[in-house]
Parts: structure tokens; C-alpha cells; sequence
């Protein structure tokens, strides 16, 4: 028998969003610790050692918030197991789903009659698609599962090549698909 195995990153867009919020962030605490480290000098007041220390937090809260938007998602399957990554800054990879496609409830598009009501009995949903909000079309798909007592729900993005695994290691939870 031969090993399927698939892997795909999806980067998040954060849209609109994602390309001000950096600029905006940044001029509004550089002009934050200017008019903290200047009003003290001209009232007179020396306290540069703790203005210094509060511009120095203020810069690195702006730098951690600018990274934090950097988020892609990688999904990887290896013959039945399905991984679902969260990588933040190309670094920090976070576990969000891991388990056997044989155990998965329902696995088809969003667009099905299915997806409102496994969305309802969910506990929580997780996208990985590009968008921050999920649209609801023939190109997202979503498994429903239950690991632990708590059902959860999955949407990505589909590609063909992930239809033959679903289809070989859980033929009757996975939805036919037309090409």
C-alpha cells in the first residue's frame, strides 16, 4: 500500500488591517515617548531613567503587537494523521489539531446542508484559511470531530490532492466532490 502524504501554509491576511495597524502603531508610540521623555525635561523634572525605561516597554509591546500579525497555518497529512499547525513569525509553532482522518465525524465543504448544524454543536471552530473571517464557498472545507468529549470544528482551504486521503481512510464521513 502505498503512503499518501500532503502538505500545504497558508498565510493569514490580515487585509486592510494588517498593512495600517503597523504604521499607525508605530508613529503613535513614537510620538508617546517623545511627549513622555520631553514634557518631564521641560517642567523641569529629571526622571529620564524612568521615562527611558517606560519608552522601552511601550517599543517592545508595539514590536510584539506587529509580529503577532504574522500568522500562517500549515496543514500537514501523513497517510490517516492530520496536523494542524499555528506558526507565528516564522518561528513560534503552536499544535492546534492532531488526529486520525478515520475519526473525523464529517468532512466536506462549507457550502453543504451539514455545516450549520456541526458548527452549532461545536464547541469551537478553527480557521486556517487566508482570511481572518471564513467565506463561505466551494473552496473551503471543514471536518468535524471529537477528540476528548469535545467537539470541534476545522475549515480550510481544499485542495485536490486532499480529496483520495479522505476519501481512502474515511470514505463514508467524507462528502463526494465533483471536479
Amino acid at each position: 500500500m502505498e503512503d499518501l502524504y500532503f502538505d500545504r501554509t497558508v498565510k493569514r491576511d490580515n487585509g486592510p488591517l494588517g498593512k495600517v495597524f503597523p504604521v499607525v502603531s508605530i508613529i503613535a508610540a513614537v510620538l508617546f515617548i517623545i511627549f513622555i521623555n520631553i514634557i518631564p525635561i521641560l517642567m523641569g523634572v529629571n526622571i529620564i531613567y524612568f521615562t527611558g525605561m517606560v519608552s522601552l516597554g511601550i517599543g517592545y509591546l508595539v514590536y510584539r503587537a506587529n509580529i503577532s500579525l504574522k500568522v500562517e497555518y500549515q496543514i500537514e497529512i501523513t497517510n490517516d494523521q492530520f496536523e494542524l499547525t499555528k506558526i507565528t513569525n516564522n518561528k513560534k509553532n503552536d499544535l492546534l489539531a492532531d488526529f486520525s482522518i478515520k475519526d473525523a465525524e464529517f468532512i466536506g465543504c462549507v457550502t453543504s446542508d451539514r455545516f450549520s448544524d456541526d458548527l452549532a454543536k461545536s464547541d469551537f471552530c478553527l480557521n486556517a484559511t487566508t482570511l481572518k473571517n471564513y467565506c463561505v464557498n466551494e473552496n473551503n472545507w471543514y471536518i468535524y470531530i471529537t477528540q476528548d468529549r469535545t467537539p470541534f470544528v476545522i475549515i480550510f482551504q481544499f485542495d485536490e490532492e486532499m480529496y483520495p486521503i479522505f476519501r481512502r481512510y474515511n470514505p463514508r464521513g467524507t462528502q463526494r466532490y465533483e471536479s
